[in-house]
């Protein structure tokens, strides 16, 4: 009895916690680029948090753990070539010139380079991909919360939903940044003991690896240069994720862009990547370690059921009290995942549909209220996308699969138009049909068995490859039989052009993650 009422009590304190939080930053929502972006209106230590926070949250720490257990130290090809070398890129050069105004979202940068029909085309891809986010991540909520409370999964979708639409309709994305606070803090308190207990039970990071299989102790030994039909092969790795998928995520996510350029300072944006570039290499270990040890400490008890890898370890090594702790971060993080993607949803859809075409001139009263109906559309909408997501056994070859659809030709647009301005103009509508229309039938074959690959994963890499790769061949072919000249590259006026930005502490950041990254892959390599 006092465990279902301890249980009752604490669900009630977090619930009375988002409810204050939406309230508190709903009181500087003046206008609706504030209530969907808060551009230049926090704190850079809180954008910092709230952007590890973001990415770092129980969606990926599950995803990454299971990876762990699935494929050993080849997860951290996911923190490290997947994410330090594209943050330092980004905290370098696209960052910069975002927080400058010259082009506030990618969404304006793509219209400034290939107009007004491509940047409408690119916002519903990114609204799409959101949108399907968000459906994942109600998805795990509900299951987590089904399991902890022993409600339906109908129940749990339908509550999740009640609480994020609340405060996100009150506050909208400062409120969601707030929250995240909140709920970062309990996640690392849900994770951090196990990776300190399992290294206990195998006396350290070195003795556990001897125990792991020769397949799952190295990050680069005996991967193949090139062969699809591998779990995966150098090629995929640094092309697939570390090219394509890690820079064309980190430089178009809407989510995570929107608290960078939060920053009061601008000076202060580049910071905001730079920190999750270091972030991502300590959190790797945090996470694959205790991962790859699970089939271990489990004994068989996963099967290949790789999604319940963290909850299994909570069970193991917990006691009552502190599987309290450790359920209600993950939900809460996964909550907070949620509520990032139907804000994201909400500004891509306002700022690059409704506002640019549906009603290009109304007051921002108007545009304050369609926002929050726009908040409550995404929520219902994800709940209908959750049940979908139920069919998905891996949350990460769930998400690559997403990205390798969207973000990879999308990537490809702004990869053209910062190396060769003006040279794919006429192309961007077309090219992006094209690479997302080939990605989903790559997506098609695969699971109809005509295309055969080692893993899911390496097939999610391969995709991104080829939809990248259209993207950029028809735009360029398309904007050359659109027009009779070429147009040369650079004959943009330099105020559009992308600058790089240095400063003297920048670069030591970014020296610093690169360093680190290195290093990491050379030791475990």
């Amino acid at each position: 009895m006092f465990g279902t009422r301890l249980h009752w009590i604490v669900a009630a304190l977090y619930v009375a916690g988002l409810v204050a939080l939406g309230i508190r930053a709903s009181r500087r929502n003046g206008d609706s680029n504030q209530f969907l972006n808060a551009t230049g209106s926090l704190p850079t230590w809180l954008c910092i948090v709230s952007y590890i926070a973001a990415n770092c949250g129980s969606l990926d720490v599950t995803a990454m753990v299971a990876l762990g257990a699935q494929y050993g130290l080849l997860a951290c090809h996911f923190h490290w070539i997947g994410a330090t070398p594209a943050l330092v890129a980004v905290a370098l050069w696209v960052l910069p010139a975002y927080a400058r105004g010259r082009f506030p979202t990618v969404l304006d940068f793509i219209g400034h380079y290939y107009g007004e029909r491509t940047r409408s085309l690119a916002a519903l891809c990114m609204a799409a991909m959101m949108l399907l986010l968000a459906g994942v991540c109600l998805c795990a909520v509900a299951q987590m919360m089904a399991v902890f409370l022993g409600w339906s999964f109908g129940l749990c979708v339908l509550a999740t939903s009640v609480v994020v639409l609340f405060y996100t309709w009150i506050g909208g994305l400062r409120a969601t940044i707030y929250t995240e606070l909140l709920h970062f803090v309990v996640v690392l308190l849900a994770i951090v003991p196990i990776f300190f207990l399992v290294l206990r039970d195998f006396g350290g990071i070195g003795p556990l690896l001897s125990r792991l299989p020769e397949t799952n102790r190295h990050v680069w030994q005996g991967m193949p240069l090139f062969a699809p039909g591998a779990v995966m092969d150098q090629v995929g790795v640094i092309f697939g994720l570390g090219l394509i998928l890690s820079c064309g995520y980190w430089s178009t996510d809407f989510v995570l862009m929107q608290r960078a350029l939060a920053v009061r300072r601008q000076a202060d944006a580049p910071f905001v990547p730079l920190s999750m570039a270091v972030a991502k290499i300590a959190f790797a270990f945090l996470l694959v370690l205790p991962g790859a040890a699970a089939p271990l400490v489990l004994r068989g008890q996963l099967g290949h059921n790789w999604n319940a890898t963290l909850p299994s370890l909570m069970m193991h090594y917990y006691d009552p009290a502190w599987r309290i702790v450790g359920v209600l971060g993950l939900t809460a993080s996964l909550a907070a995942a949620f509520a990032n993607n139907v804000a994201g949803f909400s500004a891509a859809w306002m700022q690059g549909i409704y506002r640019a075409w549906i009603r290009p001139h109304a007051t921002e009263s108007h545009y304050l209220l369609l926002g929050r109906m726009t908040n409550a559309g995404a929520v219902l909408l994800s709940a209908g996308v959750a049940y979908s997501a139920l069919q998905f056994g891996s949350l990460m070859e769930y998400i690559q699969m997403i990205f390798s659809t969207f973000n990879a030709p999308l990537f490809a647009l702004v990869l053209l138009a910062a190396l060769a301005p003006g040279w794919a103009r006429g192309g961007g509508v077309i090219g992006l049909l094209f690479g997302v229309g080939s990605a989903g039938l790559h997506q098609a074959l695969l699971s109809t068995g005509m295309l055969r690959y080692g893993s899911r994963m390496s097939a999610n890499f391969y995709a991104a490859i080829a939809a990248f790769c259209i993207t950029a061949v028809v735009a360029l072919a398309s904007s050359r039989l659109r027009t009779n000249k070429p147009i040369v590259a650079g004959s943009t006026s330099s105020a559009a052009r992308l600058p790089i930005v240095y400063s003297g502490v920048t670069a030591i950041w970014a020296l610093a993650a690169l360093g680190l990254c290195l290093l990491v892959n050379v030791l475990l390599r």
